[in-house]
């Protein structure tokens, strides 16, 4: 299956696995009801109302870990279809309830089928594909999860027009990826993935020996590393987010919302940078995370140093395209270090890190800065501290990997 010749069969495998990916960002796509949804009940305070959005992030959170636990009972397979199912069916709920708490516990429910396939959308990927084809695709997942949930959210938007209650309907989205997985997706467990990419990572081994490098199987310092260098880099890019609009504001750049615009030219120009990763990567290699990291935060710095608006959109274009390469290299090493085995629970570990950097970040930015512009800068500074200190580890492992080779 690692092959470029594809069969129409192994094709709409990759389009399961990337599809799963937009699931994994769903959860706002509906953040337009928020309004209608406070007039209906209106006895409900506008907190109660807006945690139909963040409950679902907090119970993926917490069944991002579960995830790699049902794996080791149920299989991965069995444990992506469970949480698709579970998603599909609450996600719907709120299209007919009228009860405020049933649709508060099916949001909760929604989280729980999130975090349950959340963390196979990136490990799958890593039992099928390996090598370059693996790095294409770890980068591919992160542009179709941006472009699939900017569709959804313009067709709940659409949905919208004719109630709130109409805009939920757009989950039925899910159900397409949902029987892709149960009728097309081959169980790795049974067909025999788990073993040939086991032999893959062996290859792999030899071959990155051979280049003086060192590659640490089923390392749990490297996967607690990348963890939480996840968290930092979250911690980072968040703080740029949020503090965008009042920066534009307190430095007379512009309005808020053109700041919205900025940070919709980051996503947008992510994409790009998450198709152009599998290519990036074939080239750098190992080098390529502290190169994304050291540029990522040169051009935050310049940020908070500019007063123009199409500065900018040109500073954000550039970041959404180097920004979008990091994340998809740790879970791609993540992959090549990992057991397929065991790549589900290291996986989530590595998104624990990403959901908690991006929930403190609002707090990390108060730390980091008294003023917005302040914040932008130091985040820009954390950035490079962790280009300098990933480009030491590296150039450790491999001194390493020499004298053991010696």
């Amino acid at each position: 299956m690692t092959t470029s010749n594809h069969s129409f069969k192994n094709v709409l495998i990759i389009i399961a696995l990337l599809s799963l990916n937009i699931v994994e960002q769903a959860a706002s796509v509906i953040t337009g009801t928020i309004p209608g949804m406070a007039k209906t009940f209106s006895s409900e305070s506008l907190v109660n109302i807006e945690l139909i959005t963040t409950v679902v992030s907090i119970f993926v959170t917490v069944f991002v870990l579960v995830s790699g636990f049902v794996v080791r009972k149920i299989g991965q397979k069995q444990t992506a279809v469970l949480g698709l199912a579970i998603a599909t069916i609450s996600s719907v709920i709120p299209a007919f309830s009228n009860n405020f708490t049933v649709i508060l516990v099916s949001r909760a429910v929604l989280g729980i089928g999130i975090g349950l396939a959340n963390p196979l959308a990136i490990s799958l990927i890593g039992v099928f594909f390996s090598g370059d084809e693996r790095a294409k695709l770890m980068g591919w997942r992160s542009a179709i999860a941006g472009v699939g949930t900017s569709l959804m959210t313009y067709f709940a938007g659409q949905l919208l027009n004719i109630s709130w209650h109409a805009a939920y309907w757009v989950y039925l989205l899910f159900v397409p990826t949902l029987l892709l997985f149960i009728f097309f997706v081959p169980d790795p467990e049974k067909n025999g993935a788990v073993e040939r990419q086991e032999a893959e990572q062996q290859k792999e081994l030899a071959q990155a020996q051979d280049r003086g490098e060192s590659v640490q199987k089923d390392s749990k310092v490297l996967i607690a590393t990348l963890a939480v260098l996840t968290f930092l880099i979250l911690i980072a890019i968040m703080v740029l987010a949020i503090k965008l609009p009042t920066f534009f504001v307190e430095e007379k750049i512009g309005t808020a919302t053109q700041a919205s615009n900025a940070w919709s030219i980051y996503n947008f120009a992510s994409v790009a940078g998450g198709i152009l990763f599998g290519y990036c990567y074939k080239f750098l290699r190992k080098f390529l995370l502290p190169s994304g990291l050291i540029l990522s935060g040169i051009i935050m710095a310049l940020i908070s140093t500019v007063h123009s608006v199409g500065m900018v959109y040109a500073l954000c274009i550039l970041m959404g395209i180097v920004s979008a390469m990091i994340i998809p290299y740790i879970f791609n090493r993540i992959s090549e270090t990992s057991s397929p085995k065991k790549a589900p629970l290291y996986t989530s570990i590595a998104l624990v890190g990403s959901n908690l950097g991006s929930f403190l970040s609002p707090y990390a930015g108060k730390f980091l800065g008294v003023s917005s512009k302040a914040a932008i800068l130091h985040a820009g500074f954390l950035m490079m501290v962790l280009a300098v200190v990933s480009l030491i580890v590296i150039i450790k492992i491999n001194s390493n990997s020499k004298k053991t080779a010696a």
